[in-house]
Formats: structure tokens, sequence, C-alpha cells
């Protein structure tokens, strides 16, 4: 049960945590620099306050496997704008989730 008020509550605080941004703005970002902006997404949300009130769970062992699908999930937010050019920021927050879940499990 515990497990999952944390995780309900970091998948509440990645979007903000993670400076999260919507496909109109991502497809502003350079290309070669994408990968960039998502390893500071990874960065907010381990550092966040959220994430730091958890210690049960291992937040560098998250940041690390997170990193691990950084250029995958700069390629599927590729997709993801490709697909609805308007996406929000909820939007691409989900790939993310999806990823942070991943993790955490």
């Amino acid at each position: 049960m515990r497990k999952r008020v944390l995780l309900g509550l970091l998948l509440c605080a990645s979007a903000e945590a993670a400076h999260a941004t919507d496909c109109v703005s991502w497809r502003k970002i350079q290309p070669d620099a994408r990968r960039e902006r998502v390893d500071g997404m990874i960065t907010g949300h381990v550092n966040s306050n959220v994430s730091k009130r958890y210690t049960s769970e291992n937040r560098v062992a998250i940041q690390g496997c997170l990193r691990s699908f950084a250029g995958q999930i700069a390629e599927e937010f590729d997709a993801a704008c490709d697909e609805r050019p308007g996406g929000s920021a909820e939007y691409l927050d989900d790939i993310f989730d999806r990823y942070l879940l991943s993790c955490i499990r």
C-alpha cells in the first residue's frame, strides 16, 4: 500500500519537477539538444521535494535507470509530437511517467 501511495505522489509531482514541456516547445528545441532536455527532466524529477521526502526508494538507482532510457524518451516525445503536434505537457508527461514507473518497479 505504501508503495502505491509513493508511486502516486511521484507521478503527480513529475510534471512539475520534470520541467514539463508541450509539443510546441519540444519542437523548438534543436534535435541534438533534446536528449539533454530529457536529462534535465530526469535530474529535476530526482531532485524534486517530493522525491527527496521518500528515502525508501533508491533515487540514485531510479535516476540511473531513467538516464539509460533518455534517448528512447526523447524519441518517443518526437513520435508523439509528430502524431499530435499540439500535444500538451500532460501528453508528454504520460510518456515520462511510464518510464518512471518502469524504473521504480
